[in-house]
C-alpha cells in the first residue's frame, strides 16, 4: 500500500490545484476533512484514498462553492464511495445565494488565488474593493478573501464579458445598502428571535419579488 508524506501529497495536488500548500492540507486535516495515519515517529502518512479525498474536497470548494461544514457532513455520512471521490462531475452554475444564510468565510483565498480562479485582473479586483463589491479581511497581516468574495468575483467576471465593470455595478451595492437599512429599521422593534427571523425571511422574499417585477417592467418598456 502506497504511503506518501504531506509534501509528496501537495506536489501531486498542485497538478490540479496550483495554489494548494502544506498549510492548506493541514488546515483541512484540522477541520476533520482528512485523517492521515501516523508513522512510528509521528509523521503524517497519506494513503491513496486520502489523496482522492483531498482532491474531492478541493473540487467541492472550487467548483461547487460548498462550505467546509457541508463538505464535512457529506464525508461523515458514509455515503461516498471510491467512485464518488473520483467523479469530477459536470461543471455547475453559480449558486443562488440565500440572504438568510450567514456569509461563507470557510474558504480563505489570497488575492492571487482569487484572480487565478476567476480570470479577473488585479485592477478589476482593486475596483471591486473600491466600490464595495467585496470586503476582504486581514489575516496574519494580509488581506484574505472569502467564499462570498469568490462568488462575487465570478459574477463580476461574467458582467465584464458584457462590458459591464465594477464601477457600473456599484449601483447594486448602493441598492443593497438601502434595502438592508429599510429592513433593519423595520426589525428594530422585534425582540423575539423567531419572530425576527420570520419577518426577515418574509421581507427578503417580498423585496426580491418587487425588485424583479419593477426591473421587468422597466427593461421591457425600454426595449419598446
Amino acid at each position: 500500500m502506497t504511503e506518501r508524506s504531506i509534501g509528496e501529497v501537495v506536489e501531486l495536488l498542485k497538478e490540479e490545484f496550483p495554489e494548494v500548500t502544506i498549510s492548506k492540507v493541514r488546515f483541512l486535516e484540522n477541520q476533520g476533512l482528512v485523517v492521515p495515519s501516523r508513522s512510528a515517529s509521528g509523521y503524517r502518512r497519506y494513503h491513496e484514498r486520502d489523496l482522492r479525498q483531498l482532491r474531492w474536497v478541493l473540487r467541492q470548494q472550487r467548483d461547487h462553492f460548498l462550505p467546509l461544514k457541508v463538505i464535512r457532513e457529506r464525508l461523515s455520512s458514509g455515503d461516498l464511495s471510491d467512485d464518488d471521490l473520483d467523479d469530477e462531475g459536470p461543471p455547475v452554475a453559480l449558486p443562488r445565494v440565500d440572504p438568510m444564510s450567514p456569509p461563507d468565510r470557510d474558504l480563505q483565498l489570497t488575492g492571487q488565488e482569487l484572480t487565478s480562479r476567476t480570470g479577473i485582473s488585479v485592477d478589476d479586483l482593486a475596483a471591486m474593493e473600491r466600490f464595495g463589491l467585496i470586503a476582504p479581511y486581514m489575516r496574519r497581516g494580509r488581506p484574505v478573501y472569502s467564499g462570498d468574495d469568490l462568488i462575487a468575483a465570478r459574477l463580476v467576471a461574467r458582467f465584464l464579458a458584457h462590458g459591464i465593470g465594477p464601477r457600473h455595478l456599484r449601483a447594486f451595492k448602493t441598492a443593497a445598502d438601502r434595502e438592508a437599512g429599510l429592513i433593519a429599521q423595520r426589525l428594530s422593534g422585534v425582540a423575539d428571535p423567531v419572530d425576527r427571523a420570520d419577518a426577515l425571511r418574509e421581507l427578503l422574499r417580498l423585496g426580491e419579488d418587487l425588485r424583479s417585477l419593477l426591473l421587468r417592467q422597466v427593461v421591457h418598456d425600454a426595449q419598446g
